[in-house]
């Protein structure tokens, strides 16, 4: 797809001896472990129960823990709870509920930090197969390839130029088509004289 875009001949594998093959393995790699990065992608949030080791920072936090292998962005910690009984169907809360008081965590020196016991780490996890890409994420990833090996293959700086745009531009739409999708909106505020004329916490 991305030597399609810069009307370059196919390749049949990325081992072929050829240019193409050789620059288009030199690139793909690399940015396929940037996508991880262009976004905290929904598909690609998971989440894994920490590892704990050696805390060389006990005057700052209570634990340490190894980073996930597969880790590409830390986006939260979790801590063990109960099985929620009772749980509000909608309304000005944040979902789910332990994102309204987020656990504080850094993530430095290839370790997470946090004062959390037996901690779950919410990440989102680095990508080694483009087939998992959704199809707005695989036209951008191939649009920034292809912007990338035009000049090498190609050697046309306006080539790489209108593909760097075209993937600039793809990248945006793919970001806020996964956004919308998500349906996520912050938990709006709401004095408690609001809730009162509701009628929600009253005895009645």
């Amino acid at each position: 797809m991305a030597l399609a875009e810069i009307a370059s001949g196919p390749i049949g594998d990325v081992s072929d001896n050829s240019i193409e093959a050789r620059e288009v393995s030199r690139f793909f790699g690399p940015l396929l472990a940037e996508v991880s990065l262009w976004s905290d992608w929904s598909w690609a949030v998971t989440r894994a129960v920490l590892v704990e080791t050696t805390n060389d920072r006990p005057a700052e936090w209570t634990h340490a823990y190894i980073v996930p292998a597969n880790c590409a962005r830390p986006l939260a910690v979790r801590q063990v709870q109960d099985d929620a009984q009772v749980l509000p169907l909608g309304g000005p809360y944040s979902f789910p509920l332990q994102d309204s008081v987020p656990l504080a965590f850094l993530h430095e020196g290839g370790l997470i930090y946090s004062n959390v016991c037996s901690a779950t780490l919410v990440f989102v996890a680095t990508l080694s197969d483009p087939a998992v890409l959704p199809p707005l994420v695989q036209r951008a990833f191939a649009l920034e390839l292809a912007a990338r090996v035009a000049i090498p293959i190609r050697k046309d700086t306006a080539l790489a130029r209108a593909a760097s745009t075209a993937a600039e531009i793809a990248r945006a739409r793919a970001i806020a088509d996964d956004e919308n999708q998500r349906g996520l909106r912050p938990a709006r505020y709401v004095s408690e004289a609001a809730f009162a004329r509701a009628g929600i916490g009253s005895d009645l």
